[in-house]
């Protein structure tokens, strides 16, 4: 079932990404993938919980997307849509899988550098459950901070870090919650 789940996930990401490459499609800012390694602790136990982080991220436009809304600034505001799919080093033989929606703000620190903030939500199913946190259906709050360092005009290497938190707002039971600490590596393509 993992093996089908990757290669399902692996087609339809090589194919979005050739697809916004392709076309002209103006609102699509960044296309690329996030891998993360950090550690946490379920609420309420004393237990790891080490998810390593595979996600792609998508970057919107967000000046082009509302232009009446955000206007002209000295930074680049982005909407972004993180599809992952996450295995458990710890517990081990387990998955996370979700997507996560949000906003990131980039601003230039030296001609090669930018630096960011970003927040977001999104969707979650772990696969793992315990006496503090129900498996199943979840939501994620994630926030960061970090750097892209441009190797070319249009790619970038980025570094950050990340404060995840998981939990299904109160409607299973248990739900003490799960907070991770990552640093994340990436690398980018730019489109416009």
């Amino acid at each position: 079932m993992k093996k089908i789940f990757f290669f399902c996930l692996f087609f339809i990401l090589i194919s979005f990404n050739s697809f916004a490459g392709s076309a002209n499609i103006n609102i699509i800012q960044e296309s690329g993938f996030v891998v993360g390694y950090g550690d946490g602790r379920i609420n309420g136990e004393n237990r790891i919980y080490r998810p390593l982080l595979l996600i792609y991220h998508i970057g919107f436009d967000a000046h082009k997307l509302l232009p009446s809304v955000f206007t002209d600034s000295k930074g680049k505001l982005t909407f972004y849509l993180e599809p992952q799919f996450n295995p458990l080093l710890r517990p081990s033989d387990q998955y996370e899988v979700g997507i996560g929606f949000g906003a990131e703000y980039r601003f230039n620190i030296t001609k090669n550098i930018d630096g960011y903030i970003m927040g977001g939500s999104g969707l979650h199913h772990i696969s793992f459950g315990s006496q503090s946190q129900a498996e199943g259906f979840n939501f994620n709050d994630t926030l960061g901070f970090g750097l892209y360092i441009h190797i070319s005009k249009r790619s970038a290497v980025n570094m950050g870090l990340r404060l995840r938190h998981i939990s299904n707002g109160g409607i299973k039971k248990p739900n003490k919650g799960i907070n991770n600490y990552f640093a994340t590596l990436g690398y980018s393509i730019f489109f416009q």
